[in-house]
């Protein structure tokens, strides 16, 4: 199977939705503002702020992780970084949070230089738009 390359980000849907709350958010803390509200305005900027930063983190970092024959690439807010699947250790890991089992994809990407700690990146549903199971089976698949 060579359907190369492979993307996958913060699902389109669920970003626009957090623009749509901004832009509520900041309407109710501007018309609480000039009602007279100083609490609801204040808790309402502090929303917009939120899901402001949300929105533009969800917008810029897609693709969040793309993979290709070659390697794969992690995308952040300050680049992307490019490394190549014998320096990269992909797997699921599962942690209880807030009462429910929460899956991440963990990648270990060694270093160039040998003898350093590998450097370990969590990626959970959210940023990756699907089931960290899939991708991972997917990322097997793609490199056998």
């Amino acid at each position: 199977m060579d359907n190369w390359p492979v993307r996958w980000g913060p699902k389109p849907g669920l970003v626009a939705l957090c623009g749509v709350v901004t832009l509520a958010a900041g309407g109710g803390a501007a018309w609480f503002g000039t009602t007279g509200d100083p609490p609801g305005a204040l808790l309402l900027s502090v929303i917009t702020v939120f899901f402001a930063a949300t929105t533009l983190y969800g917008a810029l970092v897609r693709p969040r992780l793309a993979a290709d024959a070659s390697g794969i690439t992690v995308r952040t807010l300050s680049g992307h970084r490019y490394t190549p699947w014998n320096r990269v250790h992909c797997r699921v890991a599962t942690t209880r949070r807030l009462g429910r089992d929460v899956d991440t994809l963990e990648l270990d990407i060694a270093d160039e230089h040998p003898g350093s700690d590998p450097e370990l990146i969590a990626l959970g549903e959210l940023e990756l738009g699907a089931d960290p199971h899939e991708v991972l089976e997917r990322l097997r698949q793609q490199t056998e």
